[in-house]
């Protein structure tokens, strides 16, 4: 009895209890009580067999339950789930195949769409009858089970799907109901060995639980794959829709800002930049005589002479591509061509992006016609050649200057800028006054970047600015900020001049001072400092460029010098000894330093500037890790 426990205890397979029936002297006593030992061997030997059922159950469970926890999660498409039913529908019973054969939309016959297992191609898209495999007295449903498919005649197979059992070897054989069997399946499950097997009431209850399984995930999925695909098709519509409100927004905002361009009055340029804002690329707009009037945009540098050779030809009015990314649209007022519009960019455009480019075309044509009524026929010429000085510092000064002789401008003797900043609504009277201004003093009037601009004779740029801003201020009942550059000579300088007084302006307004007005003499250091540029190599230039100028052209040291001097407090001798040179030298160089930055550049203010400029050159030095010598290059000045 003790082996007997012990055998069950350690799991022994079922010959050792066979064996141990046939062997007489291990089962001991007397002859009498031999058979009672054989029975308590038979005893154990249905208690093993009990234990081992329990422990296949249990593994089948396990088994079962991995599957369902890989068959609930999602997957990406109904072919992927079935791949997974057949994959585990083997694993599960340890058979040869498995396939899976789905009823069609009418239920007229069923395909196989899934097989794990198979050895020739004939399983894959196999056509079967409604019932796939018909069994004899086979209750609507219910798994059906055989142990040699070929061999049982209860079953009748159809052609195709005898050939594929042939070709496979198919055996043994179970086929469930996908789904709970209270309700109309989809399909069927089959699993087959390829050797002649019997199954048990365990296996075919376990791989029916797996039908039941795979029929609800398979509802499921289809139901959340029916859900995507109806969520996307909802997603693209919603895209459609909010890409058909987006445009017609956009076409809205942008004909608000052309219409806000129109009273507000701004010039050509801010309309041509905010034409190449909204359809991208360079706008470009031409007299009719092929001159250029004001481009934005990039590319900046563009040359059209093809695109303006083309605007004779056009049939129409209506823009049109007469190079790839080249479009072009005459400007035209009833029956006068004022000149045309270049549109450089987009190599395709739709039909509402030429609704826009016709659009903008139709609004120059107002600014035009507008400019041009409200100067008259002396001041449009007068302020078309400021608003071309100012448009593009490329343009030729010889032209300009040309021009500027034609209409009674002598550059020649010494001008200035001013820039006047009026608050918002305020620049279309503050351009009022200043038309009548500029009649008074024989100057010029413009507008650039929402500023007035003004051109006017004379040397004195900081009372011309206080002269202005107090003018102003009085016409408009509201202080307004001026920054003057000048005096100036030459026509290749008016747009220096125009950049050098806005950065005047933008640092009166920086510091607070309300209704200011100051040059760049007046700000000295501080306008680099304040302005919203911070144009540190503008400054250096200003402030030491005839010094360095010097030194890169006669190879001399009056830079080096000048640093000595200031850091040694302002002694040449200290400032000899630091070179290691003659007292004598540096006296001489200090005079040549006289010579080129004016007699007062020892004094307070302007030597504060030098030593300012002095620091700026020597850490833009460093950084490029280079000493200061005679050689050291210029500084640009800032675009």
């Amino acid at each position: 009895m003790a082996e007997l426990l012990d055998m069950l205890a350690s799991g022994a397979p079922t010959d050792a209890f066979e064996t141990l029936l046939d062997d007489d002297s291990r089962l001991g006593g007397t002859a009498g009580s031999t058979p009672d030992v054989k029975a308590a061997v038979w005893r154990a030997m249905r208690v093993h067999v009990h234990i081992q059922r329990g422990r296949t159950r249990e593994a089948g469970l396990a088994a079962l339950v991995d599957a369902a926890r890989e068959l609930a999660s999602p997957h990406d498409s109904m072919a992927a789930l079935l791949h997974a039913i057949t994959r585990r529908a083997r694993q599960l019973l340890h058979v040869d195949m498995a396939y899976i054969a789905l009823l069609d939309e009418e239920q007229r016959y069923s395909r196989v769409h899934a097989t794990d297992g198979h050895t020739s191609s004939l399983s894959v898209g196999l056509r079967l009858p409604v019932d796939g495999v018909a069994a004899v007295d086979q209750p609507d449903g219910a798994p059906f089970a055989t142990h040699n498919l070929l061999a049982d005649e209860r079953i009748t197979l159809s052609p195709a799907f005898e050939e594929m059992a042939r070709a496979e070897d198919l055996r043994a054989v179970i086929a469930v109901p996908l789904g709970d069997r209270s309700h109309h399946h989809r399909g069927v499950l089959y699993v087959a060995s390829r050797k002649v097997r019997h199954f048990t009431a365990d296996e075919r209850s376990l791989i029916g639980s797996l039908g039941i399984l795979a029929g609800l995930y398979m509802e499921t999925t289809r139901a959340r794959l029916a859900a995507q695909a109806r969520t996307a098709e909802l997603e693209a519509r919603l895209s459609q829709l909010t890409a058909t409100a987006e445009d017609a927004h956009e076409h809205h905002d942008f004909q608000t800002a052309l219409l806000d361009i129109l009273f507000s009055e701004d010039d050509l340029h801010a309309t041509a930049a905010a034409g190449a804002e909204w359809l991208g690329g360079n706008i470009a707009v031409y007299h009719a005589d092929g001159e250029l009037r004001t481009a934005a945009g990039e590319p900046a540098d563009v040359d059209d002479p093809a695109a303006l050779a083309a605007v004779p030809g056009l049939r129409t009015g209506e823009p049109a591509m007469v190079d790839l990314g080249v479009w072009v649209a005459p400007l035209c007022w009833q029956q006068e061509h004022l000149g045309t519009l270049v549109l450089r960019g987009p190599e395709r455009m739709t039909e509402r992006e030429r609704g826009r480019l016709r659009l903008l075309a139709r609004t120059i044509v107002l600014v035009l016609r507008r400019d041009a009524l409200a100067a008259g026929p002396t001041g449009e010429t007068r302020d078309r050649w400021l608003d071309d000085a100012l448009g593009d510092e490329r343009r030729a000064p010889d032209r300009l200057a040309e021009r500027a002789s034609r209409i009674g401008l002598d550059l020649a003797e010494p001008y200035l800028v001013l820039v006047a900043k009026p608050e918002g609504e305020l620049l279309c009277p503050a351009q009022a006054w200043a038309g009548s201004y500029v009649q008074r003093v024989n100057g010029l009037r413009g507008s650039r970047d929402g500023n007035l601009v003004l051109l006017l004779p004379g040397a004195d740029a900081s009372g011309a600015a206080r002269e202005v801003s107090s003018a102003l201020e009085s016409a408009l009942g509201a202080p307004v900020s001026v920054g003057a550059a000048g005096p100036l000579t030459g026509a290749a300088k008016v747009h220096d001049g125009y950049r050098e007084a806005v950065r005047c302006a933008d640092t009166v307004i920086a510091l607070g001072v309300v209704g200011g007005a100051a040059s760049a003499r007046d700000l000295g250091f501080v306008g680099a400092l304040m302005s919203r540029n911070r144009d540190a190599a503008g400054f250096v230039e200003q402030v030491i460029g005839p010094v360095i100028d010097y030194d890169r052209e006669r190879s001399a040291d009056l830079l080096p010098t000048l640093q000595a001097y200031f850091e040694e407090g302002g002694s040449p001798t200290y400032a000899a000894a630091r070179l290691h040179v003659h007292t004598n030298t540096v006296t001489r160089r200090l005079d040549r330093v006289k010579d080129l930055l004016g007699p007062g550049w020892q004094k307070p203010d302007q030597a504060l500037e030098i030593q300012l400029a002095l620091r700026l050159l020597r850490v833009r030095d460093l950084l490029e890790h280079r000493p200061v010598t005679a050689r050291t290059p210029r500084l640009p000045a800032r675009p």
